[in-house]
């Protein structure tokens, strides 16, 4: 679990400070594990928004 919320750190230290990171996950356990890297990002201002599917065909379907 360390290595994943690294991975996931690591990933979000290259976005440009003060920037909205979306990210569509499953309830359990990628949103689960994406709420506790979330205040780990909002300090490199990084505002993370976690968009929760349990369909997943939705999260392909959405134009952003």
């Amino acid at each position: 679990m360390k290595k994943i919320l690294l991975g996931l750190a690591l990933v979000a230290g290259f976005a440009l400070a003060n920037e909205t990171l979306t990210v569509a996950a499953s309830p359990v356990p990628h949103a689960d594990i994406l709420k506790v890297v979330k205040p780990m990002l909002a300090k490199q201002g990084i505002n993370l928004v976690i968009q929760e599917y349990s369909d997943y065909i939705m999260p392909n379907s959405i134009d952003f």
